[in-house]
């Protein structure tokens, strides 16, 4: 699954190249695009003759935890470079989700951080076709793999990116920098 916005920022070409391979060697594997942006018309036409992708309108915020608990494992596809500049919120939301991700995103970025820290899926380079499929491939035909993944991920956004665990973190820095201030008294 995808879900977020279908604009050009994202390489959503790569979920239509995975579905069109896909389509005669796994016809059980369906590809979702949940979402509304500027290249979602262009995005249309072009699986149109697809019968295994399945485009679905934004829902409401209220339905995020039950649109990404729907996906089995979901995509982050970014064009490169662009993961040098942000990480985008569906990170955090799919980890949440405790689903396993494949990301198309640069190494080094945050990325690939993340998904490497939290255990939570696989990270291959930006605009490579046959990683991303390799990848998918990895973590549909591997089920007690990809369930390891997304319960690590769970486990890392519960630890590390709660609101607890974020105003834990703030209430330690600041403790650290209150204590570093007295100290050059």
């Amino acid at each position: 699954m995808y879900a977020g916005n279908v604009g050009f920022s994202q390489s959503l070409d790569l979920v239509l190249d995975a579905a069109r391979s896909f389509q005669t060697i796994r016809p059980d594997v369906v590809f979702v695009i949940n979402g509304g942006g500027s290249a979602r018309p262009d995005l249309e036409r072009e699986a149109s003759s697809l019968s295994n992708v399945r485009f679905i309108d934004m829902q409401p915020i209220e339905r995020l935890p039950e649109v990404l608990a729907a996906g089995d494992l979901h995509v982050v596809p970014l064009r490169a470079g662009l993961a040098w500049s942000s990480v985008p919120s569906k990170l955090y939301s799919i980890l949440a989700a405790g689903r396993p991700i494949v990301a198309s995103v640069d190494a080094g970025t945050e990325v690939e951080r993340t998904i490497e820290r939290a255990g939570a899926g696989i990270a291959v380079p930006p605009d490579s076709p046959v990683e991303f499929r390799a990848a998918l491939s990895e973590l549909l035909d591997d089920r007690e793999r990809s369930e390891r993944m997304g319960a690590s991920g769970r486990l890392f956004v519960e630890r590390w990116a709660s609101p607890a665990a974020v105003a834990e973190s703030y209430e330690n820095l600041f403790a650290e920098l209150i204590d570093r201030r007295r100290s050059q008294r």
